[in-house]
């Protein structure tokens, strides 16, 4: 296992032009990530959710993006055209926001909602996308994957 961040993020800034001007919603964000997790915590407006839509490539139109670095892997995410996000968002880098009522379908189990979004982009029977999705629960360490998959 290789010690290179799965996610390196150097000075991240977040721009939106506004009627009323130009609004900064993130100032010079800045970490690594490995197989760790990682909690971004703040205020409501503090750019948390701006910050993850900038990563996956979410940001609004009227929005700017900047970053000295902005690396997933071997992926410049600063410079990928929509085809290529197509490839990455969702099959090898995905988000749940804060709110977990706009994010997760309560009426379906998390297993059958990453088995969907897993299949989504690769071509697999259910259960060969069941084990995955364990796995990777099991990967960002879920305490009792199995548990989690089905509540």
């Amino acid at each position: 296992m290789s010690n290179e961040p799965l996610l390196n993020v150097k000075n991240l800034k977040v721009t939106f032009n506004t009627p009323k001007g130009e609004v900064n919603a993130v100032r010079g964000v800045s970490f690594s990530l490995g197989r760790e997790r990682l909690g971004i915590v703040g205020e409501s407006g503090s750019g948390k959710s701006q910050t993850g839509r900038a990563i996956l490539g979410l940001t609004a139109a009227n929005g700017r993006i900047t970053a000295d670095e902005l690396k997933f892997h071997d992926v410049d995410l600063a410079n990928l055209t929509p085809k290529q996000w197509r490839k990455v968002r969702g099959a090898r880098i995905s988000m749940i926001m804060q709110d977990p009522k706009y994010s997760l379908n309560p009426v379906m189990t998390i297993g059958d909602q990453i088995i969907e979004a897993y299949r989504e982009h690769h071509k697999v029977n259910a259960k060969e996308a069941r084990h995955r999705a364990i796995d990777m629960l099991d990967a960002v360490k879920i305490r009792d994957p199995e548990r989690v998959f089905n509540s």
